[in-house]
């Protein structure tokens, strides 16, 4: 801490004259870093970005593994966080190209900047299996959906800036741990409609955020809800599996617990190729988004 305080001292002309402190060093560094975020969903993205904006970090967000891909070519990018289903190129086969160091990226004439580079797997799974899966694609750490502020800002700590002492194997060792531990990918027995408190403790408390949130997300719910019963009217389990995933993590993030519960059903049935359970399920998903709405609407007429 010594060696980097003296360091901003004497490399800064600019400083502001006061008092430099460890704590002045780590925004320093925050402002330093660049971060990559590739998130398909719009209402899961909005809420990423803002979040990390608001721990100090500057973000860039992509809708997919292809034009993470991308922008990794481009420019010196310090930490990706990537989710794991997306369209065109899933996080999984992002990663795989850009560990791989034969992959065709690595050698055309604009190669990953840093194939090394730490990826954290945002996941709406958090089981065992799914972590092990995120860590032999090639992935670093991961975070579960929706992803709490606390352990946003813990993984970046630790992968951005980790403790000089600190070797490789405890960083690792942290990896996940946590949640690993305790997560599971099955909603509560009776959820609620709309958890504000939820909500609002997962955007740090900032009510005009959450407002903005939740606008993205009804504008964007309805057209989900269309994919999803245009999968099942076709007959397409897998489609209609990874667009309820999608709806699933969007309504988590906004405290939509009895829709989020919904789409799991939806999810699962999906996974297990039930399109008659599908066919059952999909009118109550639809009847919670309604409710959802309704109970996010009177609060914001409450709020204003």
């Amino acid at each position: 801490q010594l060696h980097a305080c003296l360091a901003l001292v004497l490399g800064r002309a600019d400083l502001t004259p006061g008092l430099v402190t460890r704590h002045t060093v780590a925004e320093t560094h925050k402002r330093r870093v660049r971060i990559l975020l590739a998130e398909d969903n719009p209402t899961n993205q909005l809420v990423a970005v803002k979040l990390l904006e608001k721990l100090g970090y500057r973000v860039d967000a992509v809708a997919n593994g292809q034009e993470a891909l991308a922008a990794l070519r481009t420019l010196p990018y310090d930490l990706v966080l990537m989710d794991c289903q997306m369209p065109e190129m899933d996080g999984f086969e992002a990663t795989r190209q850009i560990r791989t160091p034969h992959s065709p990226i690595h050698n055309s004439q604009s190669p990953i900047r840093n194939p090394q580079i730490p990826i954290i797997a945002m996941t709406a799974h958090a089981m065992k299996g799914d972590r092990e899966r995120c860590l032999a694609a090639g992935m670093t750490d991961y975070l579960s959906k929706p992803v709490q502020p606390a352990d946003l800002a813990a993984t970046l700590a630790r992968w951005l800036a980790p403790d000089p002492e600190a070797s490789p194997q405890d960083r690792d060792a942290g990896a996940g741990g946590e949640q690993a531990a305790t997560a599971t990918d099955a909603p509560e027995a009776t959820p609620p409609v709309f958890d504000k408190a939820a909500f609002l403790s997962g955007v740090l408390g900032d009510a005009a955020l959450a407002q903005e949130i939740a606008t993205v997300f009804l504008g964007d719910m309805p057209g989900q809800i269309a994919t999803l019963a245009a999968a099942v009217a076709a007959g397409a389990c897998g489609p209609a599996e990874q667009q309820a995933h999608r709806i699933k993590g969007a309504a988590a993030n906004v405290g939509g617990s009895a829709l989020c519960a919904a789409a799991f059903a939806m999810e699962t049935a999906g996974r297990g190729g039930d399109l008659a359970a599908l066919r059952i399920l999909l009118p109550e998903l639809q009847t919670q988004f309604a409710a959802l709405r309704a109970a996010m609407e009177q609060d914001a007429g409450k709020a204003g």
